[in-house]
């Protein structure tokens, strides 16, 4: 009797440390205090068809910009939680794909890494993330941004 009763605990403990990693793993960006100590940004927007080389175009804003108050905007509100255990490496496109990176630095450092593709996957800071805001999904702060850059 013992021994089951020992072996049931010893599986109940599992289960428990197994939640308890989901959740952890699964932990919030806060992206609006990094963008907050940020000065300035650095917008790409790189177009990318099949078989063919990437386009890529860059600006940079400085905090006083209009279109830099605008990404402020749209990303203010919106909530990331880091997808459970996958990394840039496991994410190709076989289709025609466009993202949108956007570096949040200081004078010291980059402060965040921002990065909406047209498909719906978002990552920051190297880690893929679920984007949520009221604006909508991540397929919709895509657009929301490439229509402030151009």
């Amino acid at each position: 009797m013992e021994n089951k009763s020992l072996r049931f605990y010893a599986i109940m403990a599992l289960w428990v440390v197994l939640f308890m990693l989901l959740f952890v793993s699964n932990r919030r960006v806060d992206l609006k205090t990094d963008i907050n100590k940020s000065t300035s940004v650095s917008v790409s927007v790189e177009d990318t068809v099949s078989l063919s080389p990437s386009v890529v175009t860059t600006r940079a804003y400085s905090a006083g910009d209009d279109t830099y108050q605008t990404f402020f905007e749209i990303l203010q509100n919106a909530s990331c939680y880091q997808k459970f255990n996958q990394n840039v490496r496991s994410y190709s496109h076989d289709y025609e794909a466009h993202s949108i990176t956007l570096r949040f630095a200081d004078d010291a450092r980059q402060n965040l890494l921002f990065t909406v593709y047209s498909d719906g996957v978002c990552q920051v800071n190297g880690k893929f993330v679920f984007l949520r805001s009221p604006d909508g999904n991540a397929e919709t702060i895509y657009q929301l941004l490439r229509d402030a850059v151009v």
